[in-house]
């Protein structure tokens, strides 16, 4: 039979970690952000700096938490499932052929509709601050940065969309789908920036995103992100033709005969 201390052990440890969840919930804590020092939390919790680590150590052997040097940090939620249930499987089909990326557009379409409208509605200050700091971060690079950083500074704008969402889930989905995208299709994805037009125009749709977003216009902001992501498609697809016309043009031109 088990001793009183045995059994009370890991309904300390258990408590701890519920109220740690709830501190973190309360605060809505990102991945990635401090918790406060070991003294500050055990205080706080009313608890023992012992039975704090305890916690803390059964929370970060499931990856919940890292202990680092500088003090205890909220980890990345495990995206394994998403990563063997969809970038696995699909990876190879889109590593060889294109027409998947489209098919990922198709159904981006929906996901980032969904985390607008919902962002719309559940973004804090610090949500809505990212957004506007990735938006001026895309405004910035068009001046002086190639297209790879410029795809990469869009797709952290919609991400940041996403995690403002405060849907975790969608969150994940997404993040996959854009390393599938990068995967397939990245270089017409950067050529898109080397338009001026094609640009002010993606510029201004993402404005539009995150103003309505800021302004909690659900709505707004799930017909803005279709209006968006419908032009994106449009042009990823036009860029793609126009490779594909110049390569023809140039195994034609190798194909003439000498004069």
């Amino acid at each position: 039979m088990s001793s009183p201390a045995a059994d009370a052990t890991p309904r300390v440890s258990e408590r701890i970690e519920a109220e740690i969840e709830a501190l973190i919930a309360r605060r809505k804590l990102l991945p990635g952000a401090r918790l406060p020092s070991e003294r500050a939390l055990a205080q706080a919790l009313g608890v023992s700096r012992a039975s704090l680590r305890e916690a803390v150590g059964r929370m970060a052997a499931h990856g919940r938490l890292m202990v680092r040097r500088t003090g205890i940090v909220l980890a990345q939620p495990a995206a394994q499932w998403t990563e063997q249930a969809i970038s696995a499987p699909l990876a190879p089909l889109v590593a060889v052929n294109p027409g998947y990326g489209h098919d990922i557009f198709e159904v981006r379409e929906s996901l980032d509709a969904t985390a607008a409208y919902h962002a719309a509605l559940r973004a804090d200050g610090a949500d809505k601050d990212r957004i506007r700091r990735r938006f001026d971060t895309m405004e910035a690079l068009h001046v002086k940065g190639d297209g790879a950083e410029q795809a990469h500074a869009d797709a952290a704008f919609h991400l940041a969309i996403a995690h403002a969402s405060h849907n975790a889930v969608l969150a994940h989905v997404m993040s996959s789908l854009f390393n599938l995208l990068h995967a397939s299709i990245s270089r017409s994805r950067e050529k898109l920036y080397a338009v001026p037009r094609t640009f002010e125009a993606l510029s201004a749709q993402h404005r539009l995103m995150m103003d309505r977003i800021l302004a909690g216009d659900a709505d707004g902001a799930r017909d803005a992100a279709n209006v968006h992501l419908r032009f994106v498609r449009t042009s990823v697809q036009q860029v793609e033709e126009d490779i594909a016309r110049q390569a023809r043009a140039a195994i034609a031109r190798n194909a003439e005969p000498m004069a």
